[in-house]
């Protein structure tokens, strides 16, 4: 389903809608789409209604030209419109590397709509000034590089350490990367430029306002992240953190059973009656 929002038009799809369940909003990462979940979505309709949106210039939600359309303020407050007002709230928010970045600032501003909060793989920013403006420089790079050559830049991007993973097969390698290669280079170059890690605010300082549930989720093979939400974690004391063994930084496809059993339990627990 199209719809627009604060003047953008926002796919989303809704996979089933039934009333005794709990729903379940899931943000893809950088170069996703709402078909990054689609394998598990029938694992997950038995216990929740599952819903996935395509986050801004990715899928087949519209982008902008001005990079300052994707900053973090301005894609918040998109997906908070579409949820209050589409969405039975409170509901589950689960986001993945950058759709949990969102997800955080989401339940962080409005903890209301938010019944139990999922992130996987993900962090609350960066707090170094040093750290911060060369991570800005990186993905300033990287968003040249992009508009250079995306067919490159997809080579380069899927070589990443952190997306190494001898538990995806091939068929699943294939469909990750005709996403990635049908992504819209200006819109993709833009969300680096506007919605990069280097660009968001720092949440560390803000993580111990969270009241609801929590549920952190990272594979023990992506020791970074593994870092940054073990120090979530220390943090955040509604939450509680499950690290994949067997995974690296895409818990939901390189280990997609024990994910779907994490979630569940996690989503059983915190349902309010």
């Amino acid at each position: 389903m199209k719809i627009k929002v604060r003047s953008i038009e926002y796919y989303y799809e809704v996979h089933q809608q039934k009333k005794e369940l709990p729903y379940l909003v899931l943000l893809h990462g950088f170069l996703g789409s709402s078909g990054s979940f689609k394998k598990i979505i029938p694992f997950l309709t038995p216990f929740c209604n599952p819903i996935t949106i395509d986050l801004l210039g990715h899928g087949k939600t519209e982008g902008s030209e001005m990079h300052y359309r994707f900053a973090t303020k301005e894609q918040t407050a998109d997906i908070i419109k579409l949820i209050s007002e589409q969405f039975r709230c409170p509901l589950f928010l689960h986001g993945y590397s950058m759709g949990g970045r969102l997800a955080l600032q989401i339940a962080i501003h409005r903890p209301d709509l938010i019944q139990g909060l999922i992130l996987e793989s993900t962090t609350f920013g960066i707090e170094n000034e040093q750290e911060r403006q060369a991570r800005q420089a990186l993905d300033e790079q990287r968003a040249d590089s992009l508009i250079g050559s995306y067919d490159q830049f997809i080579d380069d991007w899927k070589q990443l350490p952190i997306f190494n993973s001898a538990q995806i097969g091939e068929d699943d390698k294939l469909t990750i990367e005709k996403i990635q290669r049908s992504q819209n280079p200006l819109w993709m170059s833009n969300s680096l430029l506007g919605f990069g890690t280097g660009s968001m605010p720092c949440l560390k300082e803000k993580l111990n306002l969270l009241n609801m549930p929590v549920q952190l989720l990272v594979g023990a093979k992506d020791q970074k992240f593994t870092n940054i939400m073990k120090a979530m974690h220390s943090r955040i004391n509604s939450s509680t953190i499950e690290i994949f063994k067997n995974s690296n930084h895409r818990v939901h496809q390189d280990q997609s059973e024990h994910f779907i059993k994490t979630i569940k339990e996690f989503i059983q627990t915190n349902t309010l009656p």
